[in-house]
């Protein structure tokens, strides 16, 4: 498609929208905005408006519940939850790795236990064990008045960055 084409269907687009669909629109567009500026290193990220942070051992990842992430009964689809979790307890294992090791998800377990609802989800990841070969981790995802949504453990297999 060339860019002319991009335009004019997000014209169309655009014309057409709803009062939702034009803050869908906005989001997409300013999380395309934090990517092209690097703030947030994927793409997936950016378009999550996922803030992160590393401390006291844990790596906590926030992110707004909008209609982007909901399925068709207006709560936070189980896919995304998964990937708050994943990209969580990822996170903080390779904020405990040295700088010349990666990992990759080898193994995940959801627990999916309430439905995610609000303004604002909230995952937490803790290091339950740490080998020469894989790191074990525990995620929990939390609503904005506090309810657990989701448990998870996963097993991630250390690699070497290449």
């Amino acid at each position: 498609m060339t860019k002319e084409e991009l335009l004019q269907l997000t014209k169309e687009i655009i014309q057409n929208a709803d009062e939702e669909n034009q803050y869908v629109i906005e989001l997409l567009l300013k999380g395309l905005k934090r990517k092209e500026f690097n703030e947030k290193g994927s793409y997936i990220s950016a378009l999550l408006h996922a803030v992160g942070e590393y401390k006291d051992n844990q790596f906590t990842i926030k992110i707004p519940n909008t209609p982007i992430i909901q399925n068709d009964i207006n709560i936070v689809h189980g896919g995304i939850t998964a990937t708050i979790l994943d990209s969580t307890m990822g996170g903080l294992v390779h904020h405990i790795l040295p700088p010349d090791k990666a990992a990759v998800t080898s193994e995940m377990k959801i627990n999916y236990v309430a439905p995610g609802i609000g303004k604002e989800l909230t995952c937490i990841s803790n290091t339950i064990h740490k080998g020469n070969k894989t790191v074990v981790t525990e995620g929990k995802v939390f609503r904005d008045d506090g309810t657990l949504i989701a448990h998870s453990t996963a097993t991630f297999f250390i690699i070497n960055r290449g």
